[in-house]
């Protein structure tokens, strides 16, 4: 699922000063939908050592090989989409193995973590935040010059019938509190936000996607044409 906080848990658990203890060497590798076996070689060395332009890909796996040997590691492959995965075959293949080393993979498709080798045991799905939970993350954001606390109770219902409409998905959740902690804490402004939001999911059955299109919709028009350079 889109936004329910598979990379977030990844980070937290890879800057865990207990793994960082744990570990001799820590490689974060964000694969996305547009890599090459040899951009991910690549970014490996770069947390790792050097790598020379001329290298091929072989001579990319030697040199991860030679760092990490002898070495505990944890490596992370974050965003995995594509279910052809020999290009991740061909580098496991060359990693050296033991001393208690750890991969871990995150992907919205589980089928592709399964053709990665992660064994059932080993999966974890990152549940939906609860409703109290849901209104925890966004007092945190909405509220944040208040150190978290709704301290305007006209505004408690309506900012708890925004955060359902996030269905428990933390990125939906933490988009729509940053835009509501910038806006004016009148129910009159909520409402109507509210009711925006009720509209962009009618067209878009998706929390997450409506609350990016809902805080494009009320940027300022200036800010709109900066957002879209980009």
């Amino acid at each position: 699922e889109f936004g329910v906080g598979k990379t977030t848990i990844a980070q937290k658990v890879f800057n865990e000063r207990e793994i960082e203890r744990h570990f001799d060497r820590r490689v974060w590798v964000s694969v996305s939908q547009t890599f090459t076996e040899e951009q991910i070689m690549r970014s490996m060395l770069n947390t790792l050592g050097e790598a020379s332009a001329k290298d091929d890909a072989n001579e990319l796996l030697k040199k991860i090989n030679q760092y990490l040997l002898g070495k505990r590691y944890l490596i992370v492959m974050d965003d995995v989409w594509s279910e052809d995965v020999v290009w991740w075959q061909r580098i496991c293949q060359g990693l050296p193995k033991g001393n208690g080393s750890c991969i871990i993979i995150t992907t919205r498709i589980e089928k592709v973590s399964r053709k990665m080798g992660v064994k059932e045991v080993r999966i974890h799905r990152p549940k939906f935040l609860n409703e109290d939970y849901s209104w925890l993350l966004f007092r945190k954001i909405a509220f944040a010059a208040s150190d978290g606390n709704c301290i305007y109770p006209d505004l408690e219902d309506v900012g708890k019938e925004i955060v359902e409409k996030c269905k428990g998905l933390p990125l939906a959740i933490k988009a729509v509190g940053g835009m509501m902690l910038c806006k004016t804490p009148y129910y009159r402004e909520w409402r109507r936000i509210a009711n925006h939001f009720r509209d962009e999911l009618i067209e878009n059955d998706n929390s997450v996607m409506a609350s990016l299109q809902l805080s494009y919709d009320e940027l300022p028009s200036y800010l709109k044409s900066c957002f879209l350079s980009f």
